[in-house]
């Protein structure tokens, strides 16, 4: 079985439509309605949907959160994500399952990035260059396009990936899911609309958010090069300081305060950021050996 899941927000003028074209490719389409205000459910279950509502916006990643859950519920092959807004075409759903099933993958995203032509407004393109580079880092695998939320899953990539980010950033946390599970993945080039686009958010401070929680689920898959090597450096620079400190107090009997002070601050940060190192790294390695 084929399943289409749509999170969606306050997107009743198009939330119909994108039911419809999608049905046409799904055994059964399902949107989670994340606490609209207007009448995105109504609207979906006019389109032929089945409705899941949240009581109050608690996010995109809860959403999907809510999706997977379902799905594993429905025992679905296939799981289809694409957004409500109506920015993905609903036809290239079967570009998706289709490399699916025939390349034997896992996971399909479908990048904005891969054809040239692409219409993503600049400073869109910019913002998900720089939480794409992050999230490479982090994952055994390079993709174009982190953010995307048109996506095809394999029953064993439904299984296996439970994600936990309420927000945005759930896009990589799932890639990095997809990593540490060992899970085969493909991208497609998909067409993108941006015509009335009717996001609410900033994109600075969103994409900072984004950033930001992207940075955190790395840093805790790779915690020898977030926390440790900074940690070892400030260790080094503190100790070159007390260093300078003591020779001058002894030599000269002259006592820089500011000194002493920025040794001991930088001493007591580098060894608090390597002790975290070890732990993260010996929480990672026995949870890679319990898997």
């Amino acid at each position: 079985m084929i399943l289409v899941c749509i999170p969606a927000y306050n997107e009743e003028k198009v939330i119909g439509d994108v039911v419809r074209r999608s049905l046409k490719f799904a055994d059964k389409v399902i949107v989670c309605d994340d606490g609209s205000t207007d009448n995105t459910a109504k609207a979906a279950r006019e389109g032929g949907a089945t409705v899941i509502s949240h009581k109050k916006n608690e996010g995109y990643g809860a959403s999907i959160m809510t999706l997977f859950d379902r799905t594993r519920q429905e025992n679905a092959d296939i799981m289809v994500t694409i957004d409500g807004d109506g920015q993905h075409d609903p036809a290239q759903i079967s570009l998706l399952v289709n490399t699916l099933q025939e390349n034997n993958v896992d996971v399909v995203i479908g990048s904005r990035f891969l054809d040239k032509s692409s219409n993503t407004p600049g400073y869109r393109r910019q913002g998900i260059k720089i939480i794409t580079s992050v999230a490479n880092f982090g994952a055994d695998f390079k993709v174009s396009d982190a953010q995307s939320g048109f996506r095809a899953y394999s029953k064993r990539a439904i299984e296996s990936i439970h994600p936990t980010e309420t927000g945005m950033a759930v896009s990589t946390e799932i890639l990095l899911k997809i990593s540490n599970k060992g899970l085969a993945l493909a991208e497609v080039p998909i067409d993108v609309s941006y015509n009335g686009d009717t996001s609410t958010q900033s994109p600075v401070p969103h994409g900072v958010a984004v950033l930001m929680n992207t940075l955190k689920f790395i840093s805790v898959k790779h915690p020898i090069p977030f926390y440790g090597f900074p940690g070892i450096a400030l260790v080094v620079i503190g100790s070159v300081i007390g260093y300078q400190f003591l020779d001058a107090y002894l030599s000269k009997q002259v006592i820089f305060l500011g000194s002493l002070m920025a040794a001991i601050i930088l001493f007591l940060v580098g060894t608090i950021l390597c002790v975290t190192a070890v732990i993260l790294f010996s929480m990672a390695t026995l949870m890679r050996e319990r898997q």
